[in-house]
């Protein structure tokens, strides 16, 4: 079985579903199905997605010498949907540091996500401005229901986008708040991994976030 089959299994369940019981990213995920069965469910893919036989193949079968391993803000600074939805994170999070060190491996920690989204997309856990539609179906119009994306997104990590002048008037301060914490209790707890090679302190923000006159 593929990679990208395993992963988009969890969202299988939504297929055909309305605006308020898909999910299309980790943010929703926890919101339609709640946190107890979402957190059910993700333990159930952490406990396959990556296994110890997994990192000993690629140290010794594949060759490889580091990972990327991408990790939610939510793991070290909970909010949301996320609280009790991704419990139990860390927990794996720190067995694969185990494995890679092991087998010699380095991982550089790629913080995946941030609040409010740093780039609009959905692999930034939530997917901001997302437009219900029917318009886009491939079944007669009205029957069915899908969404528009792309086009529209937005990302507020920053603070509140403005579509019009694509800048951000005013600047969240607890969002960027956030992202300090994330950082800091990412390096508090991994600073004596052996295994960790770096830190990514976030992930493709998009390209409007240098416009921003709020820089950190």
């Amino acid at each position: 079985m593929s990679i990208a089959i395993l992963l988009f299994s969890l969202f299988y369940q939504f297929l055909g579903k309305d605006e308020t019981t898909t999910a299309v990213d980790t943010y929703t995920f926890c919101e339609v199905l709640g946190a107890e069965e979402a957190n059910k469910q993700l333990r159930r893919h952490w406990d396959t997605w990556v296994t110890e036989e997994i990192i000993q193949e690629l140290a010794e079968v594949a060759h490889v010498t580091s990972l990327r391993l991408p990790v939610g803000d939510w793991s070290f600074n909970s909010y949301g949907p996320f609280a009790g939805c991704t419990d139990g994170s860390l927990d794996y999070i720190d067995k694969l540091l185990g494995w890679a060190d092991k087998y010699n491996l380095s991982v550089l920690l790629d913080v995946h996500t941030m609040k409010g989204s740093q780039n609009g997309f959905d692999n930034s856990g939530q997917a901001r401005r997302v437009e219900w539609t029917s318009k886009f179906s491939k079944w007669p119009e009205g029957d069915t229901s899908t969404f528009l994306h792309w086009p529209i997104r937005e990302a507020n990590w920053m603070g509140t986008f403005d579509r019009a002048s694509m800048t951000y008037p005013a600047v969240d301060m607890d969002n960027i708040n956030h992202a300090l914490t994330v950082v800091s209790n990412l390096v508090e707890r991994f600073k004596d991994s052996p295994a960790v090679l770096g830190l990514e302190p976030i992930n493709e923000p998009w390209e409007f976030t240098v416009r921003n006159q709020y820089i950190f």
